[in-house]
């Protein structure tokens, strides 16, 4: 295995438990950072690999001081999960994009808008639940004050996310 795809499995691995302790939303959130949001990072066009994102592995491994084995115990976690979680987040990516068609289409049809939600919403139910396993797994790697970083970090996170709807509300009210 390429070592970019081994810091990439310890980033997602991290990455994921950060994001567990928010809503299902913000646990993938992070991965609608590339150039369309609305469908994902680049990484999830080149079959669900996580080149590309090791910075963030470093940040967090260093946040959380990843011992060696730990970290290699959360890699194989997350090569365990990936060939059931790989092909919910290409779905994901599938349906987020046919809702943005619809959305955008000449005559916009209600029905099939909500159709497409409900697929959206249950993808991300099955999502929810797989992430939910590897997260419970991964929680087993960490000791008990790594697990306090990680919630300490989602809700840093939380606060960030917070703070950008507050601007973009004020924004919004103040015409800009």
């Amino acid at each position: 295995m390429k070592a970019s795809h081994k810091k990439g499995f310890v980033a997602l691995a991290i990455l994921t438990a950060v994001a567990i302790g928010g809503t299902f939303v913000s646990g993938y959130a992070w991965a609608d950072r590339g150039e369309d949001h609305g469908a994902g990072c680049a990484c999830s066009e080149r079959g669900g690999g996580w080149k590309g994102h090791d910075h963030r592995v470093h940040r967090l491994a260093k946040a959380l001081d990843l011992s060696k084995e730990q970290k290699e115990q959360v890699k194989a976690i997350f090569r365990k999960h990936h060939d059931e979680i790989a092909p919910l987040r290409k779905e994901m990516v599938s349906e987020r994009r046919e809702l943005r068609n619809l959305i955008l289409s000449d005559k916009p049809d209600e029905a099939a808008l909500r159709e497409q939600a409900k697929k959206i919403a249950a993808t991300a139910g099955n999502l929810a639940v797989r992430w939910a396993k590897v997260a419970q797994e991964v929680r087993t790697v960490l000791t008990p004050e790594q697990v306090q970083k990680f919630r300490a970090l989602q809700e840093k996170r939380d606060r960030r996310i917070d703070r950008m709807m507050e601007q973009g509300e004020e924004r919004h009210s103040n015409g800009g």
